[in-house]
């Protein structure tokens, strides 16, 4: 089993550093670096599916839907960017529902064999 930690996006190297907060801890990390990569940095669990260092984010399965203080909506964590100041919230009811609901439409459209599927676990 690898030691690798994949932090959902890749690492942005820059001489500015933020500070912002994510679930109540204070996270300070390069700018330009994803709500993703500093929760994942900040030891703070984000859900996802779709991401991976090894590829730009583009935040198509919506299972990274933060909570930002002052801004509407719930963006994708992996790809909007950490900024100065900012309080996240990665756990609520409202996310938690929100993500079932996209999580279920996922499944409805899934042929659940995964016992006897070819992926074994792969998927």
């Amino acid at each position: 089993m690898s030691k690798y930690t994949d932090y959902g996006t890749p690492a942005k190297i820059s001489d500015k550093t933020i500070t912002l907060e994510i679930d109540g801890t204070q996270i300070t990390v390069p700018e330009g670096t994803s709500i993703m990569h500093a929760a994942m940095v900040g030891g703070v669990t984000v859900p996802k599916l779709c991401a991976t260092d090894s590829l730009d984010p583009y935040g198509s399965c919506r299972l990274c839907l933060v909570e930002i203080d002052g801004r509407k909506g719930t963006p994708a964590s992996c790809t909007t960017p950490a900024e100065e100041g900012m309080v996240v919230r990665t756990q609520t009811q409202a996310l938690a529902g929100l993500r079932r609901n996209v999580l279920e439409l996922y499944i409805s459209d899934h042929p659940l064999d995964c016992l006897t599927c070819s992926a074994n676990g792969d998927c």
